[in-house]
């Protein structure tokens, strides 16, 4: 895996959303890393990333693909960050946080959740007597 990995990840339509324009989508999906985007004029444009979560994917799909590898180089001593990108309701909180940061059903944890117990599982069963120091941080800058 390269120094960064850049992956677009894509909600449900909101119910006010699918009431105030349809399910009509101007998403389409090629792959698991290439979508195509048709604009208000039919005019379509593909984009490609390291990876494309669409409707469907579950918060464990991003979380094994994202962070999984970023807390296995934790454990060894390796920085890592995730940075989350859009606009308002577009579902960054959700993705990192899930419903509800400290309280929810497994299948929703979001990434943070699932970050701080892999970290916590891997030192504990870490056959290593190194000591560990554990720091963690997450910032959020907005403008309305």
């Amino acid at each position: 895996m390269s120094n960064i990995t850049v992956c677009v990840r894509f909600r449900p339509l909101s119910s006010k959303e699918r009431r105030d324009h349809g399910d009509g989508i101007c998403i389409r999906s090629l792959d698991a890393e290439t979508f195509t985007f048709k604009d208000e004029k039919q005019e379509e444009y593909t984009f490609s990333f390291d990876r494309v979560f669409y409707e469907g994917s579950e918060q464990a799909d991003v979380y094994e693909f994202l962070a999984l590898p970023i807390v296995r180089d934790a454990v060894n001593g390796i920085n890592g960050t995730i940075i989350t990108y859009g606009q308002t309701g577009a579902g960054k909180t959700y993705s990192m946080e899930g419903p509800s940061i400290l309280e929810c059903v497994e299948q929703k944890k979001g990434l943070l959740p699932r970050v701080v117990d892999e970290i916590f599982k891997n030192i504990k069963f870490s056959e290593d007597t190194s000591k560990y120091m554990v720091r963690l941080s997450m910032r959020s800058i907005w403008r309305k």
